[in-house]
């Protein structure tokens, strides 16, 4: 991949100048209309490295025209598909939704039902994306059932993978993981090593979300071989990041931050800047968790650097977001507040309702941690709400779980105690190992402030066989006040 860069930024200038010319002369040179529709497919995997969203919006809606004059509609709904895609990346998801639709509408006119399934595909992601968790499933088994009905294996495999990133998203874990599995069954049977890599490492993904990193690792090691033998470097940094954060919650935080640090500089040098943007918050976040805090707040701004450059509105959201778990991280709970409602006003902007309850839930946080119990149990039903909207389980456990912290603060230990074993049901539920110790934990403190010691270390003892299952850093604090209450 670096050769082929190497040698296409030789010839960019004048590929450039081809485009330019083509696009120019579409209405009066049928050749120069051809040459301007089939320029943004053209090395399209290079040309989405180097070209900025803005040139590649300019690109395709050139070809769009151009697609009209030679009367080509099944390459107009395949550029008004990836104009759909640019505008998603961006974090414009009203303009990325129309785009989908245009192509879809288009495609089902033309009777193609290939286009129609692949537009839904996009739709369904960008739903998941935006937190519409329902909608996304309903168009990506369409998706695979038209798939099926075309004997695409290939569709069906990458349809499988798709449901399986918007199970995960709304924490159906189990269900992301069976789709996986019969996505890389398929992948296999087709020797696709691509699409069996990339869904190697959504697996491994998934089992660090649950907590499971020993299981994880394995998955997450087969996808860097194959992508090392491939030269994909996207497939490359996904593993590089997933084993980074093996590596921090098996123990050993140099490796991690080892394996991040590759990360960044192969997207550096390759000029993957979203990428890049997404490394330097996920070593921000490890960086926190060895106490190299000044450091970590370089690597936050870094983030919040490329994405104003970019004036990409979801790394800038992401890196509000990281400032305020930071800040929170400080004990500056003013200032985290701060960089959470920022963090918000984005949510709400991008249309993203997954985004907008993680961010509230963390604000609620802060509300509490500032004495504002009465608003931190507002933010926290709000983000309950939300969770419960678009069926985000793993976030309801975690609201519910914030909602009992907040009554135990201002003595209401009954009803805590309710929240906290609603908690531990949809920890159980989904899987979340991480979720039901922390619960246990939860009902643990409960039972200290009512004076009973012993279900209290009863169940500070089973918590920390969780904890030590998932090897996970709440194991030396639960030890040592296990110790005090001998």
């Amino acid at each position: 991949m670096i050769v082929a860069l190497k040698q296409f930024d030789l010839d960019w200038q004048n590929i450039q100048g081809g485009q330019k010319w083509a696009a120019q002369h579409t209405t009066v040179n049928r050749h120069a209309a051809i040459l301007s529709c089939y320029f943004p497919d053209a090395g399209a995997m290079i040309l989405n490295i180097r070209q900025n969203p803005t040139q590649r919006i300019e690109w395709l809606n050139a070809a769009i025209f151009s697609a009209d004059v030679i009367d080509d509609k099944s390459s107009k709904s395949n550029h008004l598909g990836n104009l759909g895609l640019v505008y998603s990346e961006i974090g414009d998801v009203i303009l990325a939704e129309k785009y989908f639709t245009d192509a879809l509408l288009l495609a089902r006119d033309m009777g193609n039902t290939r286009q129609e399934a692949s537009q839904l595909g996009n739709l369904g992601m960008l739903f998941a994306q935006s937190g519409r968790f329902d909608q996304a499933i309903l168009n990506l088994e369409k998706c695979r059932e038209i798939m099926e009905l075309l004997g695409s294996v290939y569709g069906q495999a990458n349809a499988l993978g798709n449901l399986g990133l918007a199970y995960d998203s709304v924490g159906k874990f189990e269900e992301s993981l069976n789709a996986y599995r019969q996505s890389l069954e398929l992948f296999e049977k087709i020797e696709d090593l691509y699409g069996q890599s990339h869904v190697l490492g959504e697996i491994g993904s998934v089992l660090i979300k649950r907590g499971r990193f020993q299981e994880a690792q394995p998955s997450v090691e087969q996808q860097l071989t194959l992508s090392s033998q491939l030269g994909d470097q996207s497939g490359i940094n996904m593993a590089m990041n997933n084993l980074a954060i093996i590596y921090v919650r098996l123990g050993d935080l140099a490796m991690g931050v080892e394996y991040l640090q590759k990360s960044i500089e192969m997207d550096r040098q390759l000029g993957i800047q979203r990428s890049e943007a997404n490394g330097w918050g996920n070593l921000g976040n490890v960086l926190v968790r060895v106490g190299s805090v000044d450091q970590a707040l370089a690597s936050y701004e870094r983030q919040l650097f490329i994405g104003q450059q970019l004036d990409d509105k979801t790394i800038i959201r992401d890196s509000f977001s990281n400032f305020g778990n930071y800040h929170l991280h400080l004990s500056d709970f003013n200032l985290a507040l701060d960089y959470l409602q920022k963090a918000l006003d984005l949510d709400l902007e991008l249309g993203d309702t997954y985004g907008e309850e993680v961010d509230t839930c963390n604000a609620g946080t802060a509300l509490r941690l500032l004495g504002e119990y009465k608003k931190a149990l507002e933010f926290h039903q709000r983000a309950l709400e939300l969770a419960r909207k678009i069926g985000d389980e793993y976030g309801e456990g975690n609201a519910i779980s914030n909602l009992g912290s907040d009554y135990q603060i201002v003595g209401e230990f009954e009803r805590a105690g309710l929240y906290f074993e609603k908690h531990y049901e949809i920890a159980c539920r989904i899987g979340d190992v991480k979720g039901q110790a922390d619960a246990i934990r939860n009902q643990a403190s409960l039972d200290l402030r009512t004076n009973k010691i012993e279900n209290a270390v009863e169940r500070l003892k089973a918590a920390l066989i969780l904890y030590r299952e998932i090897e996970d850093p709440e194991i030396e604090r639960i030890e040592h006040l296990l110790n005090s209450l001998k």
